[in-house]
């Protein structure tokens, strides 16, 4: 059965009512450490979410969607996801975020580990606690972990489900909702997130030091946001991004993306507030936020099944778009790719 179907059979059946609902093929929550992970471009399913009344979805357009670790300077190395003969690939090309300068950039790809309601950073060792997540990256991600702990469940690079295995790090997002029946909201499972790591133009960069974690974006957001928004999966990557969800194409992802801040006050490693970061402004970091890491664009792949749908997320209206990162890279692999990607010449 195609991702469509599934999708389609998914939401007629949830549109039927509570029996309906019963009766339609529902993902199973991996509340596990270590739940398998799977693949992009997998069927869709659906999971039963709180129930949430959103604003109504707005037309949109998307990106393409790519792959591996490894650098960006006009096409995806042959062969990787997201490369020339990779299915999520349109016309070849991965995209670019606007205001990267290609060719001092890298990415990496994740895969979908868990569905929870905790977050470790802004409720650390609390579970359940806030919203709803959808976590991507570190497998043995939980309502305890830290920096360090990610870290160490990596050191055999089993515990990531990151194309660059020496990438422990976790990555996060709300889950996304249907909420075409207020009283029976699902969540959507996504595919993949897509990060990459850039150095801005005119900007040498440090790698985020061991300890780090990192939030973007206004869940109180209800218009859109100036760093976080909604795009189809196979738009132009200058293509605009919307305060909703788009209707994209069937077989097409919703993306969801958030673009974090790059300027670090050079001894804070952590906050809930994230009072150690700013936003560079005029290609500059302020005074107050002097070092200049690198800036991340986070990307998370939902499915679609080309039909229109009223979208919420787990922490309330689509226009709240939110993530969040904690380092759990091999120092010594990221500074490697630092160097290598984002601070050489030419």
């Amino acid at each position: 059965m195609s991702r469509t179907t599934r999708v389609s059979a998914v939401l007629v059946a949830i549109t039927a009512g509570a029996g309906g609902l019963a009766a339609a093929p529902l993902l199973a929550d991996h509340k596990g450490d270590r739940p398998p992970a799977p693949r992009p471009g997998s069927p869709a399913q659906m999971q039963p979410g709180p129930s949430v009344r959103p604003a109504p979805p707005a037309p949109l357009a998307r990106p393409a969607v790519g792959g591996q670790v490894g650098p960006r300077t006009g096409s995806a190395p042959q062969g990787a996801a997201g490369g020339p003969s990779s299915p999520r690939a349109a016309g070849g090309q991965a995209g670019t975020p606007r205001g990267v300068r290609r060719g001092r950039s890298f990415r990496v790809t994740c895969e979908f580990v868990k569905t929870g309601t905790f977050d470790p950073i802004v409720f650390p060792g609390q579970d359940p606690a806030g919203h709803e997540h959808q976590f991507f990256g570190a497998t043995t991600i939980n309502a305890s972990s830290t920096p360090a702990t990610l870290v160490a469940a990596n050191a055999d690079r089993d515990a990531t489900s990151c194309g660059n295995t020496r990438n422990g790090s976790a990555y996060w997002m709300p889950s996304l909702q249907v909420v075409d029946d207020p009283q029976a909201a699902v969540s959507v499972k996504p595919d993949m997130a897509r990060v990459w790591y850039s150095a801005p133009r005119g900007q040498r960069v440090r790698a985020f030091p061991a300890g780090f974690t990192l939030i973007a974006g206004d869940k109180a957001a209800t218009t859109l946001q100036d760093h976080a928004g909604w795009r189809c999966e196979f738009a132009g990557p200058r293509a605009p991004l919307s305060a909703t969800p788009p209707d994209c194409a069937t077989d097409e992802a919703m993306v969801g993306v958030v673009r974090f801040p790059n300027c670090w006050d050079g001894t804070t490693l952590t906050s809930p507030t994230q009072s150690h970061m700013a936003y560079r402004t005029n290609r500059t970091c302020p005074t107050t936020h002097p070092v200049a890491l690198p800036e991340m664009t986070q990307e998370v792949f939902w499915p679609s099944d080309g039909q229109e749908h009223e979208y919420a997320l787990s922490s309330g209206n689509p226009a709240g778009l939110h993530a969040d990162f904690m380092n759990g890279w091999n120092q010594a692999a990221l500074r490697n790719q630092v160097r290598r990607w984002l601070n050489r010449r030419g």
